[in-house]
């Protein structure tokens, strides 16, 4: 009896160490960033990019780099408040998805069309929502499709914190995230440390961000596929951002409509539902299925209501009364009447005369 458990507990630790060790080996896992911490993390515990690595770039990249890194060290990510206010919240449950929205700076040149409809000019920019990403259900996901990019364009989709330098794409500075478009590569909080990830994005293509905020887990789906999970243990507010360095058109998908990846709209996993609980306004021409405007209409018709036809005699009465206030104008109206006829004819005094007059003449003569 007692070998058998003996032999039984052998084979269990034989198992165990099997399945370990092809786990450790044979499986790919996300990777934990070193700021897993939370926002109370310095940025000592970050790691440095080497001066080889800034000394290779261009004049312009250098001082681009240098200006943000000073950019964030004057505003981190805490140095205003970023979550959802109560006022917020309620518009989220009011207006829905259409609370959302990319708000771009002053000194970006991106325009925005329709809350999510982005429109970049030149240069290296980024544009981020107005809100963060809640942390109300399991999963919040959203889409951007490149409707214009020229090969020649770089663009960056991720996520990043608040506030986030606007001439800098996301995964280039710390706090962000981003997928680009011209490697393939993923990029987190420097522009040195890029890691293959998949094959790079084109004009047409589709890439979603979903957001796991329980472990604070990214992933990336190119063209309603998911790509395995790209980071984990990001615990800040995240806002959706999108960066480019040339002209293209972008248009995102918060949820307004249905996404390219079916699970995110089985499982709704847009930013919030795509119709609030605020009634919309009453469409303009259309006055019979309008309670406020049918109730006007009543109103309107009982003030004017009069029983004409159960009482003739006040009918008869008004109308005399009317008769007789008509002709009082009439004659008020005809005894201050003044035609063009009565009056006399004046004709103006001559200017001189044509033949002066004899006293005229001897007081000239005097």
């Amino acid at each position: 009896m007692f070998n058998s458990f003996a032999w039984i507990f052998v084979v269990g630790i034989f198992v165990f160490l099997a399945v370990s060790i092809f786990l450790l080996c044979f499986t790919r896992s996300s990777i934990e960033l070193p700021l897993s911490i939370g926002l109370d993390s310095d940025f000592e515990d970050w790691c440095f990019d080497s001066e080889d690595s800034v000394a290779g770039l261009s004049e312009d990249a250098r001082l681009s780099y240098e200006r943000a890194k000073i950019w964030q060290e004057r505003y981190p990510p805490n140095s205003f408040p970023t979550d959802i206010t109560p006022p917020q919240f309620l518009s989220i449950q009011e207006k829905g998805v259409s609370a959302f929205e990319f708000e771009g700076e002053p000194d970006a040149n991106v325009y925005v069309a329709g809350r999510t409809e982005l429109q970049f000019m030149h240069g290296e920019c980024s544009i981020q929502t107005n809100l963060p990403l809640p942390r109300h259900q399991e999963v919040y996901y959203w889409e951007a499709k490149m409707f214009e990019k020229p090969e020649s364009t770089i663009v960056s989709v991720g996520v990043a914190t608040k506030p986030y330098p606007t001439w800098r794409l996301p995964g280039w500075n710390r706090y962000s995230i981003g997928y680009f478009s011209n490697n393939g590569c993923k990029y987190f909080a420097s522009p040195f440390n890029g890691k293959p990830y998949n094959i790079p994005f084109n004009h047409g293509d589709v890439i979603g961000v979903g957001y796991r905020h329980r472990t604070g887990t990214i992933f990336f789906t190119r063209n309603g596929r998911r790509l395995e999970d790209a980071y984990t243990g990001l615990r800040w507010n995240l806002f959706p951002t999108i960066g480019a360095n040339g002209p293209c058109q972008i248009h995102v998908n918060l949820g307004q409509a249905g996404f390219v990846f079916v699970e995110a709209n089985v499982k709704k996993w847009g930013l919030a539902p795509s119709q609030g609980t605020l009634a919309p306004p009453p469409p303009y021409g259309n006055d019979r299925d309008t309670i406020l405007l049918a109730t006007g209409n009543m109103s309107s018709s009982s003030s004017n209501y009069r029983p004409y036809e159960d009482d003739e005699s006040s009918y008869s009465l008004h109308e005399q009364q009317t008769q007789n206030n008509n002709e009082n104008e009439d004659s008020q109206d005809s005894s201050v009447l003044i035609t063009m006829d009565e009056l006399a004819p004046i004709e103006p005094p001559p200017y001189s005369s044509s033949q002066p007059s004899q006293n005229n003449v001897d007081n000239l003569l005097d």
